[in-house]
Parts: C-alpha cells; sequence; structure tokens
C-alpha cells in the first residue's frame, strides 16, 4: 500500500510539473556549455603576439575604443584580445598591441546563452512578471527533489533478486514501446539520482532566500577555506589600511603599474579586471581569477595604490564569512562549475539524463492515460442504441 500511495504522488507531481522540469533540464544542459562555446569563439579574435612586444597602456586601449570604459578584461593568453568594457553589457575587444577595434558586443552568440539564462531562471519575461516566474521555478525545483526522493521507492525491484536488479539497472536497447520507456526511465533514475538530488536541492537554496539563510551556517562549516594564492596576505607584507589622500589632490593614476603588480601578484592568474578609477579615487580594484568563472575560491579582489601600483589589501574566498562561502558554494555547484570543466560538463551530462526521465515519464504517463480513455470509450459505442432508417 505504501508503494501504490507513493506511486500516485509520484505521478501527480510529475504530470504537474514534468513540462517545466523538462525546460529546466534542456536549457541547463545548454548552459553546461556556455563558457566552452563562447571560449571557443573568441579565438577567432586572436591576434599574432609580436616578438618582444608589450600591450599598449590601459589608457591607450580605452582610447581606441572610444567608450567610456568602466573596466578592462585581460586574459592570460598572449594573442587574447582585451575587453574594454563601458558597462554590463557593452564592450569592445582591441588588439592588445596595436588597440585596433577586432569587435564589439554582444554578439548573437551572447545574446543565444543571455536568452537561455533568462528561460531557467523565470520564462525569459520581464518586469513585474520576473519575481512570480522565479518563484515557480522555485516550487518546481522543490517538486523535482521530491520526484528524486521517490523515486528509487518505486525503481528498486521488489523483491530484489540479482535478475530484478540487473533488468532495473541496465538498459535495454532491444526494449520497445512502454517496456522501453519503463526501463529506461528506471536506469537512467537509479544512476542519476545522487547528482541530481545535488542539483535539485542546491537550486531549492539559491531560490527561497529563507531556505538559504537556514543552510548557510551548516553548509559553511563544511566548505573548505584555503587561501588562493598560497600565503595569507600578512605574510606578503599588506597592512590592509586604507589611503589617506586628498581628493582634491589625488595623483594622475598609473594603471600600467597597477596592472603588472596584478600580473605578478598570482602568477597562474586566468583573467584579470581592471576597474577603472575616477580622477578621485586614490586606489584602483582589481579582480584576479586563477580558474573558470564559477570557482570562487579562485579568485579574489586586489586593492593597489593608483599612483604607484602598491598593494594595499587583498580580499579572498578565505576572507569571506562561512554563510558568503556557503552561498557561493551551492550557487557553482547547482551548475558544477565549481569544480570546474569536469564538473560542468557532468553537472550538463545529468541534466539531460533528468530531461530523457522527464520524457519516458510522461510518455508512461499518457500511455496509462490512454488505457484507462480505450475501454470506457469501446463500452460507450457498444452500449449506444443502433440508428434506425433507411440507407
Amino acid at each position: 500500500m505504501i508503494r501504490t500511495i507513493v506511486f500516485w504522488l509520484h505521478l501527480t507531481v510529475a504530470v504537474t510539473a514534468g513540462l517545466v522540469i523538462l525546460m529546466l533540464a534542456a536549457t541547463g544542459a545548454v548552459l553546461s556549455l556556455e563558457e566552452t562555446v563562447t571560449g571557443l569563439a573568441e579565438r577567432r579574435y586572436f591576434v599574432a603576439a609580436p616578438e618582444g612586444a608589450a600591450r599598449l597602456r590601459p589608457e591607450g586601449l580605452v582610447a581606441a575604443a572610444g567608450l567610456t570604459a568602466t573596466s578592462l578584461s585581460y586574459r592570460s593568453d598572449s594573442r587574447a584580445p582585451v575587453r574594454v568594457h563601458a558597462g554590463q553589457d557593452v564592450y569592445a575587444r582591441l588588439d592588445p598591441y596595436t588597440g585596433r577595434v577586432l569587435g564589439r558586443g554582444p554578439g548573437g552568440l551572447e545574446r543565444f546563452f543571455e536568452g537561455v539564462h533568462n528561460w531557467h531562471r523565470w520564462f525569459n519575461v520581464s518586469g513585474g512578471s520576473v519575481r512570480r516566474a522565479r518563484a515557480v521555478t522555485g516550487a518546481v525545483n522543490v517538486a523535482f527533489l521530491f520526484l528524486l526522493l521517490t523515486g528509487p521507492i518505486l525503481w528498486i525491484p521488489w523483491p530484489v533478486t540479482r535478475r530484478s536488479l540487473a533488468e532495473g539497472l541496465l538498459l535495454r536497447p532491444r526494449a520497445r514501446g512502454a517496456a522501453r520507456d519503463l526501463n529506461w526511465h528506471k536506469a537512467v533514475g537509479i544512476w542519476s539520482v545522487l547528482p541530481l538530488a545535488v542539483i535539485a536541492a542546491t537550486g531549492v537554496a539559491t531560490s527561497y532566500p529563507a531556505v538559504g539563510d537556514r543552510v548557510y551556517p551548516a553548509v559553511g562549516s563544511l566548505v573548505p577555506a584555503g587561501a588562493w594564492p598560497a600565503g595569507s596576505a600578512s605574510e606578503r607584507g599588506i597592512e590592509g589600511t586604507a589611503i589617506s589622500v586628498d581628493a582634491r589632490r589625488a595623483p594622475d593614476p598609473d594603471l600600467r603599474a597597477v596592472l603588472a603588480t596584478a600580473e605578478g601578484w598570482a602568477p597562474e592568474w586566468r583573467t584579470l579586471t581592471l576597474h577603472m578609477p575616477r580622477p578621485t579615487d586614490p586606489e584602483v580594484r582589481v579582480e584576479v581569477h586563477g580558474g573558470r568563472a564559477g570557482q570562487p575560491h579562485r579568485s579574489g579582489l586586489l586593492t593597489l595604490d593608483a599612483a604607484t601600483g602598491s598593494v594595499r589589501a587583498w580580499e579572498s574566498f578565505a576572507d569571506d564569512t562561512p554563510a558568503r562561502r556557503a552561498q557561493q558554494f551551492l550557487r557553482y555547484a547547482h551548475t558544477g562549475e565549481y569544480w570546474g570543466l569536469g564538473g560542468q560538463l557532468l553537472a550538463g551530462f545529468f541534466s539531460l539524463a533528468a530531461a530523457l526521465m522527464v520524457w519516458t515519464g510522461l510518455s508512461l504517463a499518457l500511455r496509462r492515460l490512454r488505457r484507462f480513455v480505450e475501454p470506457r470509450r469501446f463500452v460507450r459505442r457498444r452500449r449506444a442504441p443502433p440508428t434506425s432508417g433507411t440507407a
């Protein structure tokens, strides 16, 4: 009786939320390829680095871009273009040695992934509908987690024998129709349930702030807080004190010195984002990333003297509070990015597995509905009175 109750609850929730889960799984699989695909597309803007040539000064690149720059983004590859950003959505790619504009963005590929992001988070709606749409996707994450928790009760065969386990754990490629759908639904579900439960649970924590506030303190104690790069700020001789400079007489910034210091701070850096200072700012901030976009434990914020380029402060993942570390960990554990390219691709693979489970589950539900409806239709046809009249 317990299995029967669980089955009908499982079926009801699956039919109610199935299409939205399918959309989330499909868009999640696409997003797992975003950084890899955009990185490969960026290679068409790579330039041949002249032998012995140095990059142009940041000020020269800003002037060549013709934008009111807010930040400059550098990559460690000497062939990569420099991005000069004017706000969040407008930028230009420049040859770092000549200042030639190679392209302006965002392009079609980036708009495509932005649209997929919006569908995944809030059905690509806008305005006041975003909050309601996010509530729906959050509720569907809860529903999907319920399906993953109740699924094993139905997928594990009873009684448990070697043959029944083999039929449940292994795909049968020769099966057809309902037998194939049931076999795929069970086998894929059993092998995917744990990683998908992690994806769904982290999605719930990030969808509901009230849930996150209760989860973060517990998770924060488990998230490693190792400093990157090796050696603490005090060991590097950083005082961490603010610079006392009269804003009316702020010295001219030396962004080349700032950039050189940032590049030497972590020799294994992957990307640098230099935030352009205002004329009265005595400090410059540079984001230093040693990993992919979703690896906050390999990144930090460097604060430097605008005039001399000397380091004044370094804020890394280890300096965040445990709750903040947990928040970032859960955010990027949901997408697999926290563990680099491998984790991201695995998250995409299991998102495809979730899409297959939803597809086969809905197919089984439709077959069950058809079996329920067709006998009744046949009985009604037999009970219908014969029509009178002549041909």
